[in-house]
């Protein structure tokens, strides 16, 4: 009996060897990234959804940033039909290298939204791939339509469909830099009664289709702030994370007209995003935040656009009509060694979405 059982525990072991050899072994050749967030490299392709019905919120935005995004970025530029792209042609005549922006008809209505929408992969060569979330069920006609968009955009640029995940996301969810990516305990969330939530189930799945080490974010909800990643922390680099401080952002704010969400409750969730980090080995910065009742409006500064020009990193960053927190968010990143163009999102941030939400950023290189 005793030699039965040293074999059975012997098998048990060997297979669990084989398991393990064989998920390392997987993982070790998974050569596809999530292309990173931060200015490791230049911009080279980004993409983004123009619905004219945006336009109050949003046009400011595009004539902003396009008039300072360097000529060499492609624009690729999700609408629901041809018209609209010409339309918007024709809103930004006077901005420069408008040659750079290509339509591509998604074939229903859109949200201006286009970040969440998917998310964009390089393999080691380089080529790209697209990412897209499994279709579920959307109670707005626009929601329903950008479903589509990762699908036509993959045929788009690279003639194929988008591949498509075994969890429920929004590229929102995730953020990387060419060594990490970084995920939270509210991708976890999003899972609960549309596939398996478990966080295995979910990390497994990141395993498979990133090359980066997975850096994991909170263990039941409510530990970090709720809402997308880059809404309260963005890595800077392999090394630095920059995260917000509720406190800083209070001690600035000079608006009686914003109303805040529960200070203290969002303060510790900022800080535990902070101490995770810092857990992880990461230096972590802070920049001032302000949550807004509701939890979904942010005045954020981590919800930025990345791009580097030779050794000079680049932020285009999102402003928000609060002078002393915009000056203090440039600041921040001015000590950090970045060139900094502002981008006033003042019209359209109480929408719960920041820059980063509007362009969804496809290749670097």
């Amino acid at each position: 009996m005793k030699g039965v059982l040293a074999g059975v525990v012997a098998g048990l072991i060997a297979s669990a060897a084989v398991v393990r050899i064989a998920a390392c072994f997987h993982h070790a050749h998974v050569h596809t990234r999530l292309v990173a967030e931060d200015a490791s490299a230049p911009l080279k392709r980004v993409a983004i959804h123009y619905a004219p019905s945006a336009d109050p919120v949003a046009l400011g935005v595009w004539r902003q940033l396009f008039a300072v995004l360097p000529a060499s970025v492609e624009v690729e530029v999700e609408v629901a039909q041809r018209g609209d792209f010409d339309q918007l042609i024709g809103k930004l005549r006077g901005i420069p290298n408008l040659e750079r922006m290509h339509p591509v008809v998604v074939g229903a209505p859109i949200t201006t939204w286009s970040r969440d929408r998917y998310a964009a992969l390089a393999d080691d060569r380089g080529d790209g791939e697209i990412l897209a979330p499994p279709r579920i069920e959307a109670a707005f006609v626009d929601r329903a339509g950008d479903a589509r968009s990762a699908h036509a955009i993959s045929e788009a640029i690279y003639d194929r469909d988008a591949i498509t995940a075994n969890i429920v996301f929004e590229g929102g969810d995730l953020a990387a830099t060419p060594r990490f990516v970084f995920a939270d305990v509210n991708l976890a969330a999003r899972n609960l009664g549309r596939a398996r939530a478990d966080r295995p189930t979910i990390e497994s799945e990141l395993h498979r289709r990133f090359a980066q080490e997975l850096i994991w974010l909170g263990d039941t909800l409510g530990d970090v702030p709720r809402h997308h990643i880059m809404m309260y922390m963005v890595p800077l680099d392999d090394h630095t994370v920059a995260v917000g401080d509720i406190r800083a952002g209070v001690a600035l704010l000079a608006d009686d007209a914003l109303v805040l969400d529960d200070v203290a409750l969002q303060a510790r969730r900022f800080d535990r995003a902070a101490e995770l980090l810092a857990a992880r080995g990461f230096h972590v910065v802070r920049v001032p935040v302000l949550v807004l009742a509701g939890g979904g409006s942010f005045v954020t500064y981590t919800n930025a656009l990345f791009d580097r020009r030779g050794d000079q990193r680049i932020v285009y960053l999102p402003t928000y009509a609060q002078p002393a927190l915009d000056d203090a968010g440039q600041k921040f990143y001015e000590s950090q060694g970045f060139e900094v163009h502002r981008i006033d999102v003042s019209p359209i941030y109480r929408l719960n979405g920041s820059l980063g939400c509007l362009v969804n950023v496809l290749m670097r290189g």
